[in-house]
């Protein structure tokens, strides 16, 4: 940076006096610089309001000042955006949380504010989903479901209560946003999608599909298709009895393929854990709070990757132990999304188990161990 540029702290960074020293936080990081010339005090203060190195001179000499730059710089806390003044929306404590993942938070903010959103599959992870991505400020949503809401669906599906069974999910889930969030715009869709022209009555302009659908038992395969038509990315979710997982978030931007993902994810089962999985089928039963768990992380993923272009799931899959009684915790496969297969051959033809990106693995990281959960639940 020149030292006529204008930067700035990002809101996330606090500062701590301590002892002879300035300590500079954010989350899990840390920066200690001496405070014994009395210096830095002023320096932190005037970047927090937006300054340029030639007038931090005033403060410090200009080597001191660079090397304060240059390692503020490196960490990604200094932003060149003015600070954030739009008060009064729902959002505006989102953007400093932003400066905590990227130097440039307003940038992600807008990002969101111009991104469209589908989601297939308005149950236990797709409603809790489309709350959070309506709130966070995503402005478009088009919601695909063919179902009614029914009673045994409160215990997870937040966004309907007693007076909405009966009604098709679609149409329930969009009053609710609506109430939540007046402005966003929510397209509804009642349609039950078992190929990928069921989903042509989305627009190829989507920034992202999730998927939150269990059925068919192709489902995964049939989103997919249409993402990988259409240039969309495609985030999947689900949750089981004991373990639940999201991911891999699939960018075709990025060269991933679905087929290559399932027969590098499959490569390791045993042929008892590719029988269990080629005969799963989605749990009847259901918990409110594991859903929320794993609709969260799906959420939180979408928003990291509209607003950043980046995030977790990001070409792997992340499974976890949903119930926290000393299970298998978490893990993951992790960059195993890239294409190398000539023409897109399906998974069945290279020899892969056909799950489904709404089906959780079951031993798949363990495939010695003998004992199998399967099912899931969306």
């Amino acid at each position: 940076m020149s030292a006529s540029d204008e930067v700035r702290l990002v809101e996330s960074v606090r500062c701590v006096q301590q002892g002879g020293s300035v300590l500079l936080v954010r989350g899990r990081e840390a920066l200690r610089v001496s405070s014994r010339a009395g210096w830095i005090t002023d320096a932190v203060g005037a970047l927090r309001c937006g300054t340029t190195a030639a007038a931090l001179g005033a403060h410090a000499s200009p080597d001191r000042v660079r090397a304060l730059l240059g390692k503020l710089d490196a960490l990604g806390w200094l932003t060149r955006e003015p600070a954030h003044r739009e008060a009064g929306v729902p959002w505006d404590r989102q953007v400093g949380w932003f400066t905590g993942v990227t130097p440039d938070g307003q940038a992600a903010q807008q990002r969101l504010r111009t991104s469209e959103v589908g989601i297939l599959g308005v149950g236990g992870i797709g409603a809790p989903a489309a709350q959070q991505l309506a709130a966070a400020g995503v402005p478009r949503l088009w919601l695909i479901d063919h179902d009614r809401v029914a009673v045994h669906n409160l215990n997870r599906q937040y966004l309907f209560g007693s007076a909405d069974v009966g009604r098709p999910k679609t149409e329930a889930a969009a009053d609710a946003l609506r109430r939540l969030v007046p402005e966003v715009d929510v397209r509804s869709v009642e349609r039950r999608v078992e190929t990928a022209a069921d989903l042509a009555a989305l627009p190829a302009s989507l920034d992202l599909l999730l998927l939150a659908a269990d059925r068919p038992r192709n489902i995964g395969e049939t989103a997919w298709e249409w993402s990988s038509a259409t240039g969309t990315a495609l985030l999947g979710g689900a949750v089981g009895l004991d373990t639940g997982y999201f991911g891999p978030l699939l960018d075709p931007a990025a060269g991933h393929c679905l087929p290559c993902f399932e027969v590098r994810r499959s490569a390791g089962f045993s042929s008892t854990e590719r029988e269990l999985e080629s005969r799963s089928e989605p749990t009847p039963y259901s918990f409110g709070p594991t859903n929320a768990l794993i609709a969260a992380y799906v959420a939180r993923d979408a928003l990291l990757f509209l607003g950043t272009g980046r995030c977790e799931s990001h070409g792997r899959r992340v499974v976890l132990d949903v119930l926290g009684t000393g299970g298998s915790g978490r893990s993951e496969t992790a960059g195993t999304a890239r294409c190398d297969c000539v023409g897109h051959r399906p998974a069945q033809e290279a020899g892969a188990a056909t799950a489904t990106p709404g089906t959780p693995p079951s031993t798949a990281t363990a495939p010695t161990v003998t004992t199998h959960r399967t099912g899931r639940h969306a």
